[in-house]
């Protein structure tokens, strides 16, 4: 892990961590990291590093806080279920549940 971030990544981490405070009130950890690194290609900064200082900047502000991978995030409908697919945690049937003695 990097320390010496500049004072452009760091700038960046914290408007766009108070946006989506503002906006959504709750930080998609991951979406908003990708974009701060795409936005400083320059750096050559890892994602995990960028998610670690979105992580620090959300945490300070008391936001709520997502964790969703990227290849989900550009087609997820309204439900937060991504087309034509089920969603990663259901609610099981209950006939269907081994009953346990």
């Amino acid at each position: 892990m990097r320390y010496d971030y500049s004072t452009r990544l760091r700038d960046d981490v914290s408007s766009l961590v108070r946006t989506a405070v503002k906006t959504a009130g709750i930080v998609n950890v991951t979406l908003v990291a990708e974009r701060i690194r795409v936005r400083n290609l320059t750096e050559n900064v890892a994602l995990e590093d960028v998610e670690y200082l979105v992580l620090q900047a959300a945490l300070l502000l008391g936001a709520a806080l997502e964790f969703d991978t990227l290849s989900n995030w550009p087609a997820l409908s309204e439900s937060g279920v991504a087309d034509g697919e089920e969603p990663a945690i259901s609610t099981p049937a209950f006939s269907q549940l081994a009953s346990m003695q």
